[in-house]
């Protein structure tokens, strides 16, 4: 008698389940996001960034959510749950895997993964300068540069050499117009090695060799007496030339007969003055790219023409 009581309470419940007119299904979690982590071959210098490539979707139509983990060899890191990891928790050599769960609010989905390597990190020099900017044939070209910094805490070998059109000069901190010419590409090169990964230089901005003005000290007549005779050409000289980079010796003229601009050649033709005129010339000088300063003659006067 017993056992058909208990029998009855069971079919009984049964019953009342299987005939249920408002039973409902439970939550369908969400599914699996697609995540890239960026950089591909980071380093301790990097950030670590998951990007969520291809959103979860909840087939109950909840709005989805990310729940996110980071571990380093495999190690969970307490305390950091955002889809970016600062590159001050990174070393060399460490293995960084992320995790990150889709979430509806109610339970978690599909769990996406993916891990990288932290490779070695190139030291870095925030500054290489050059000065003066502006480099001429005499110029003395001096190279000052930062302390060459390393997030992997390796000991640094440095080496300062000079670029000139590309090829390597090693001269020390100072270079000078006995490695270059007018015209030239010059920087600075700095080798800072961690013995990790090959030798690549730094290089400071690049100049280029300037073309250096020409300049006359002077300049007179070859009558010492200023006196010119009308029926003869006017003859001026240049007292001195200076040229740092050794241009030939050139000159601008310009001839003024009473004021009056009347030649640019290298001399006055008796054609454009007459007796008792004042005359005078200019001189620049000019070394065939650039003009350098300008000197004035003494004035002279025109004279009768020899019997």
């Amino acid at each position: 008698m017993l056992r058909c009581g208990l029998l009855a309470v069971m079919l009984c419940s049964c019953a009342e389940k299987d005939t249920s007119a408002d039973y409902e299904p439970g939550n369908t979690p969400p599914g699996m996001p697609g995540i890239e982590l960026m950089p591909e071959n980071p380093t301790a210098a990097d950030d670590l960034v998951v990007e969520i490539v291809t959103p979860a979707t909840d087939p109950d139509g909840d709005d989805v959510e990310y729940q996110v983990t980071w571990s380093v060899d495999g190690e969970l890191l307490e305390g950091v749950e955002g889809l970016s990891l600062e590159h001050m928790f990174t070393a060399r050599g460490e293995k960084w895997t992320v995790h990150v769960t889709s979430f509806d609010g109610i339970e978690g989905g599909g769990v996406a993964t993916k891990s990288v390597d932290i490779e070695n990190s190139r030291p870095t020099i925030e500054s290489i300068t050059v000065t003066p900017m502006e480099v001429f044939e005499k110029t003395e070209v001096s190279c000052t540069y930062a302390e060459p910094q390393d997030l992997d805490n390796d000991v640094i070998d440095q080496h300062q050499l000079w670029s000139v059109n590309g090829v390597e000069v090693d001269v020390g901190p100072v270079l000078t117009g006995e490695h270059f010419n007018k015209g030239d590409v010059v920087s600075c090169l700095v080798y800072a090695e961690d013995g990790i990964a090959p030798p690549e230089p730094r290089e400071s901005e690049q100049v280029t060799v300037l073309n250096p003005v020409p300049a006359i000290v002077g300049c007179s007549f070859d009558d010492e007496d200023n006196a010119f005779p009308e029926d003869q050409p006017v003859v001026v000289r240049s007292n001195g030339w200076n040229d740092d980079d050794g241009d030939p010796e050139g000159y601008l003229y310009a001839w003024y007969v009473n004021d009056e601009l009347v030649s640019e050649e290298a001399v006055l033709s008796p054609d454009l003055f007459g007796n008792r005129d004042n005359i005078f010339v200019e001189m620049t000088a000019w070394d065939g790219e650039e003009a350098g300063n300008m000197a004035r003659s003494p004035y002279g006067t025109g004279t009768s023409a020899s019997p």
